[in-house]
């Protein structure tokens, strides 16, 4: 019985891996240009094309909220100032 314990154990961790993965949010901030100034949003870029339309454009997506705002603000893309999609 517990030779057959231990050769589940690899795929319950497989399992659980997975799950833990799948309820964690992929890049849900983004650093974004939104009508011409900076802003961090944490919608995924089908809401944001229903919110904005062709009026943003995502800069870099980041797991985390802080790690959005700190390289917006380590490049000089602080919300509010101006910004382009061009």
């Amino acid at each position: 019985m517990a030779f057959r314990s231990r050769l589940h154990l690899p795929a319950m961790l497989a399992a659980a891996t997975i799950a833990v993965l799948a309820a964690s949010p992929a890049s849900a901030n983004a650093v974004i240009c939104k009508s011409g100034k900076y802003e961090v949003d944490s919608r995924d870029e089908e809401q944001l094309k229903i919110a904005f339309g062709t009026s943003y454009c995502t800069i870099r997506r980041f797991s985390y909220r802080s790690d959005a705002e700190n390289f917006s603000k380590n490049n000089n893309m602080q919300p509010g100032k101006p910004c382009s999609c061009k």
